[in-house]
């Protein structure tokens, strides 16, 4: 479910940036996914070190 949020947030981005494209207001839909990118960065970085402090496997 998670996967098919960020397939259509990200459909949904690239149809904004066209439709500003037009309008000639290029520079706000990367500065819209430079904000989705670190969201999707930082969250990868939060998940990897709870992996990393717990091990393979469960603390005994």
């Amino acid at each position: 479910m998670k996967t098919i949020l960020r397939y259509s947030f990200f459909i949904m981005i690239m149809y904004l940036a066209i439709l500003l494209y037009r309008f000639h207001l290029g520079a706000i839909p990367f500065f819209l996914v430079s904000f989705y990118l670190f969201y999707e960065a930082f969250r990868i970085i939060r998940n990897g070190e709870k992996e990393e402090k717990w091990g393979k496997g469960k603390p005994s």
